[in-house]
């Protein structure tokens, strides 16, 4: 199994940087190989601007772009870990999938409407909220956050999701963020099950 990380968090010290590296730690663990997007450290360029649209009409994107391309293709595995702002991803986090799932690699569109081209594909989200689970779901901030990047990106291109939020990082105690973390290594291990079932 190969896997491509995208990570969107500045910095080294968050609890996002602690996702990454249990994440990583258990792909060693369990002999996955695997690639960091870190897109921060690569400062990666967000805006979908007029020259990529026109190179995409065209059938051909831009070289980072297709770096980017090639590994999602290669990797059955996409991990993408990043902090909610604004109910929503990071700006530099969509702009990457802005510019990296475009029509004609990620989807195409049908007389019913878009296809996905990335099937047979896994993938897992794990994103962090200052709220609790209790005032997300007042709110109805987990429903959005959920189907933005689940039904509304992922799924739509032909991922298997597995999505988990960690909330009240900040206001947790260490082993409320222990058990967190020891989450995530459940999660990889189930890994090896076959996309669908």
């Amino acid at each position: 199994m190969k896997a491509c990380i995208v990570f969107a968090h500045d910095g080294n010290t968050s609890f996002n940087h602690e996702i990454l590296k249990r994440v990583t730690d258990e792909f060693e663990k369990h002999q996955i190989d695997y690639t960091v997007r870190d897109l921060y450290e690569m400062n990666f360029q967000p805006v979908f601007n007029q020259l990529d649209m026109k190179r995409v009409e065209k059938g051909n994107v831009s070289s980072d772009i297709e770096e980017e391309q090639s590994l999602i293709t290669d990797s059955d595995l996409l991990v993408m870990i990043y902090p909610v702002w604004w109910w929503s991803a990071p700006a530099i986090m969509k702009g990457y999938v802005d510019r990296v799932f475009t029509d004609g690699f990620a989807f195409h569109y049908e007389a019913n409407g878009p296809i996905g081209l990335l099937k047979n594909k896994k993938a897992l989200v794990f994103t962090t909220t200052r709220e609790s689970a209790e005032e997300m779901a007042a709110q109805g901030m987990d429903t959005v956050i959920s189907k933005q990047i689940v039904e509304g990106t992922l799924q739509m291109i032909g991922y298997e999701v597995d999505y988990q939020n960690f909330a009240a990082v900040p206001y947790v105690d260490d082993a409320t963020r222990k058990g967190m973390l020891d989450s995530i290594g459940e999660k990889i291990a189930a890994l090896r099950q076959p996309v669908g079932v």
